[in-house]
């Protein structure tokens, strides 16, 4: 994101620190002109080579068809094979997702570099698997071109990066890649009635609003399965439909308030970390809001299942509080 507008790396000996989508995509991309690109790995990531086109989509733009359905097809065909297929079986059998995503890099890579550092130690979806496009990482591995270390760095150095190992690895340019901090809520200095606001003391609404914080809603896409914009799409349509709700009751103001029957509820992280635990979330985790047991208290990292709750969702519900101009209380809430 800071990359320097005059950075010349042909030639140089670059390491790119990282094993990520953005690792996975710039050490292919730059490779060719280096002398040589190391992705430099703390430990290894899951990688699905994919080819960079949709037969689907070709076949029925083909047929001359409407591209609002074509798109409305395809759509549901890739959440149903990543969610269906891919992310439900990775937890229901997940040796036989492992071993099917190892084969296909074994398809590209030596077996002994697949186990070094294609292998890794969590199970598939614990954290999110980046997609290799036509394989390009990989053939940038085999050309030679491009390397992949699995080390930890102890320090740099005038020559490149010292490795805990005792190996050191030479370069001119090191690329950070990883590592990034998550900014919530813009790092914006909220308030609310002179009182700072304190994200983590919220309890989450379905992910989207949070207790204590009247009209804010956060346009906030899943961190695990599906594409961010999928939810974005819903988030914003649900946005609509309740300010349209607000217009039609006179209401000024809207917030989510915990019921009555939700006094004694379990509070947990915003995200069920057994399920989904990549390092930048659980870095950031205690600036996250609160989620609770039950759906309507939790983030849901199912699009399939947000698209049919959210649409549905009773704005009448008591744990909406509607407020006029002057701030009484028109329907609504229980606190």
């Amino acid at each position: 994101q800071t990359w320097p507008n005059d950075l010349d790396y042909r030639g140089r000996r670059v390491i790119v620190v990282g094993s990520g989508a953005t690792a996975a995509t710039l050490v292919p991309a730059i490779a060719a002109d280096c002398a040589h690109v190391t992705m430099l790995q703390r430990s290894p990531t899951y990688f699905f080579p994919h080819p960079n086109r949709n037969r689907l989509a070709e076949t029925l733009r083909a047929l001359d068809l409407d591209p609002l359905l074509v798109q409305d097809i395809v759509r549901r065909k890739v959440v149903y094979d990543q969610q269906r297929r891919f992310v439900d079986r990775a937890s229901s059998e997940p040796e036989t997702v492992k071993a099917e995503l190892l084969a296909t890099v074994a398809a590209h890579l030596p077996q002994e570099v697949v186990d070094e550092h294609f292998t890794p130690t969590y199970r598939p979806w614990q954290q999110r698997i980046a997609v290799v496009p036509d394989g390009d990482l990989f053939a940038a591995v085999r050309s030679g071109q491009a390397s992949v270390v699995t080390d930890q760095i102890a320090r740099l150095i005038p020559t490149g990066v010292a490795l805990a190992s005792g190996r050191e690895l030479e370069a001119d340019i090191i690329v950070a890649a990883t590592g990034f901090d998550l900014s919530i809520l813009g790092d914006i200095a909220f308030s609310v009635d002179g009182r700072p606001l304190t994200f983590a003391e919220t309890v989450s609404y379905r992910g989207l609003m949070f207790t204590g914080i009247p009209n804010m809603a956060w346009v906030f896409g899943y961190l695990r399965a599906a594409s961010w914009t999928l939810r974005v799409d819903l988030v914003t349509d649900f946005i609509c439909r309740l300010l349209n709700h607000m217009r039609a009751i006179g209401a000024a103001r809207v917030g989510v308030e915990l019921r009555a029957d939700d006094a004694q509820m379990q509070l947990a992280p915003f995200i069920d970390t057994s399920v989904f635990n990549p390092g930048y979330l659980m870095r950031g985790l205690e600036l996250l809001p609160r989620g609770g047991d039950k759906p309507e208290w939790r983030h849901s990292q199912d699009y399939v299942y947000d698209r049919g709750v959210l649409p549905a969702v009773d704005l009448d519900d008591s744990c909406f509080a509607y407020a006029d101009r002057e701030g009484g209380r028109l329907r609504g809430g229980e606190g």
